[in-house]
């Protein structure tokens, strides 16, 4: 095997692994505005934040829906950014496996909420990885006050995140710049919510 076949294949690998994560710091962003600033009766994202309310009180309640149930929307604005950017000339490797990835974080979100023996054996090999977020790593979300590790595709984005205080800061502009403050989980223990 060649030097230029291998590094061709090292270069590629490494587009796609960026594509996830940026995907995952993505679909963080998005779960983060959702959870802390989102109103369920906003049109058209007021049934995707409702639900995602739902679920901080049961976990498992959206285990189970179908895999289409819990992925439409999802799917009709991946195909409609694979769309534009194939028509922009922007898709390539790097910015069709962000999207791709994004299309499925909910499917990978849902792993995180299911035992290894309901995922099977590659599922959790995977997750061991870090690749696929795990159990355990998601676990840190629904903890205390529901305010951390929004990413919900690989366990290796949040720990950056949470270590430069990513999210605790944009909320901090966005409260000096606008006055608005996030609103705090109805699903967070009362207790938790006078201490902070």
């Amino acid at each position: 095997m060649s030097v230029t076949v291998i590094s061709s294949g090292l270069t590629a690998g490494a587009k796609v692994l960026g594509g996830l994560y940026f995907a995952d710091f993505v679909s963080g962003v998005f779960h983060w505005f959702e959870d802390r600033y989102g109103n369920p009766n906003w049109p058209i994202l007021g049934h995707t934040i409702r639900e995602n309310q739902q679920h901080h009180h049961t976990p498992r309640s959206f285990l189970k829906g179908t895999i289409i149930s819990r992925n439409r929307e999802v799917w009709v604005i991946g195909a409609f950014f694979l769309a534009t950017f194939w028509a922009l000339g922007w898709l390539n490797l790097f910015s069709g496996s962000a999207v791709v990835f994004g299309m499925f974080a909910n499917e990978i979100h849902a792993a995180a909420h299911r035992s290894p023996k309901e995922n099977g054996r590659v599922i959790s090999a995977v997750q061991k990885t870090g690749l696929m977020q795990s159990h355990a790593h998601h676990a840190h979300h629904h903890r205390k006050g529901k305010d951390s590790h929004y990413c919900v595709m690989t366990n290796h984005i949040n720990p950056g995140l949470e270590r430069i205080q990513f999210f605790q800061t944009a909320e901090r502009i966005i409260k000096r710049l606008t006055g608005i403050v996030p609103r705090i989980d109805h699903s967070v223990n009362e207790r938790y919510r006078r201490a902070v």
